[in-house]
């Protein structure tokens, strides 16, 4: 595919957050159960305790999934969890009952058809110490480890699953034939990113980009390791998050940094409310929700701090170690922590950034030359909308195949590359509302 440069030019788009005197809401966890880790599923919260096991809560209803129930094996330290693109839920946690994977059949408050799966130390996996996970585009399953002996740098293990077989793969730099690609053995965050890398985040010794390829072959592989000395404002990685546009955006003990794939540059976000990045998350219309151990940023999609939201707008503590933002609904989902006590508080706010049609744009504004893949990224357009690319006279050239955002890769229906000039992005919502958007493309 050629180079491009990409303008989107927007119809209508909220450039600022919607103006709102909303605060932020504070709901008690069950049991004062501490929360460790959370995410999104279809208006529910999802949250990984030390305490309670795997909880969900729907805005008015909670459902806890405890060891003493069956189920989940443990409730003590689950450190973190996942719902996957099928809906799985997946907790990983620290001991001999490693990973466990609840499938509730769609039904949050019903636990009769409830399916589990276990994946268990010295079974399955190699080392019983989860900190993160992550889901590739095929829905595999990555996850990162801690090797408490200190005797394997990398330590992430790959799980591919289908209907037909079950394969885990185990990494380490006893398996790579170099024994330098890893850089350290406390992998604390994983994301894949738009090219299907796999990024690694340590403990102490920054990131490692691993375009793995064939996941049984060393020979097809291409490592990229970034620290201090790259840009990173620190070694220690806390989260990564990888962007819709492309970009990662990777929180440490000292703020916050983003790599745009175009470039291959670093550069820092200026004026975080605290100094530690703890993780991030996009709403539905590309604004970057940030914690901190001082409050929350929201950020635009080019670094920029927009808003800032502390103890003052209803946020109970400074430090919020987790944030999660349901991009259906606009509620944005946070944990703060006393740091006295370590009690943990769940927190929402309605920021107003919903995927309801109407608030349509296109992303990257600009998209520069090199940029690869030259995608654009179509914010705003609700579930089940029909999104149509045009031409400036009218004609169709493609419909847009649904997906959380959609995304149009500058091809025809034909999959041939469309010419410079003007198109226009045609959004029609399940109710039959229509709005537009144009982006140029220049070749």
């Amino acid at each position: 595919m050629g180079t491009i440069i990409c303008m989107a030019l927007v119809v209508a788009f909220a450039a600022a957050l919607p103006a709102t005197a909303a605060e932020w809401e504070t709901t008690a966890i069950p049991n004062g159960a501490l929360a460790l880790d959370m995410d999104i599923q279809g208006g529910t919260v999802w949250i990984s305790t030390h305490g309670i096991g795997l909880v969900g809560y729907d805005g008015s209803l909670w459902v806890l999934h405890r060891a003493s129930e069956g189920g989940i094996r443990t409730d003590s330290y689950n450190y973190t969890v996942l719902v996957d693109a099928a809906g799985n839920k997946w907790v990983g946690r620290d001991g001999t009952n490693t990973v466990d994977r609840l499938d509730d059949a769609g039904t949050y408050d019903d636990k009769s058809d409830d399916t589990w799966s276990y994946y268990t130390y010295l079974v399955e996996l190699k080392n019983n110490r989860v900190f993160s996970m992550a889901e590739t585009r095929d829905g595999d399953m990555w996850f990162g480890m801690r090797d408490e002996n200190h005797n394997q740098l990398g330590t992430v293990e790959l799980l591919v699953e289908s209907s037909d077989t079950t394969e885990w793969y185990h990494y380490d730099n006893a398996w790579t034939p170099d024994s330098t690609s890893f850089s350290d053995d406390d992998v604390r965050s994983l994301a894949v990113d738009a090219s299907g890398r796999l990024w690694i985040g340590y403990y102490s010794s920054g990131v490692d980009v691993w375009d793995y390829g064939d996941p049984g072959v060393f020979a097809d592989d291409v490592w990229a390791h970034y620290s201090s000395s790259s840009g990173l404002t620190s070694n220690l990685v806390q989260a990564i998050h990888a962007g819709d546009d492309g970009r990662v955006w990777v929180g440490t003990a000292s703020g916050l940094s983003i790599f745009d794939p175009a470039t291959e540059s670093w550069k820092t976000v200026e004026g975080l409310p605290g100094d530690q990045a703890h993780a991030m998350d996009t709403d539905a219309h590309g604004h970057i929700w940030v914690c901190t151990d001082d409050g929350v940023a929201v950020l635009y999609s080019n670094g920029i701090v927009d808003s800032v939201y502390g103890t003052e707008d209803g946020i109970p503590h400074d430090d919020v170690t987790e944030i999660a933002v349901d991009r259906e609904t606009g509620i944005v989902w946070a944990i703060a922590v006393d740091e006295n006590t370590q009690a943990t508080v769940l927190c929402s706010y309605e920021s107003g950034y919903t995927s309801e049609v109407g608030q349509i744009f296109a992303y990257p504004n600009p998209c520069k030359e090199g940029r690869d893949p030259p995608l654009i990224t179509v914010y705003g357009a609700r579930e089940g909308s029909d999104v149509t690319i045009m031409d400036i006279t009218g004609e169709e050239l493609r419909t847009l195949r649904p997906t959380e955002p959609y995304v149009w890769d500058t091809l025809d229906s034909a999959h041939n590359e469309v010419p410079s000039g003007v198109y226009v992005i045609r959004v029609e919502s399940p109710d039959g509302t229509v709005s537009l958007a144009k982006v140029a493309v220049v070749r």
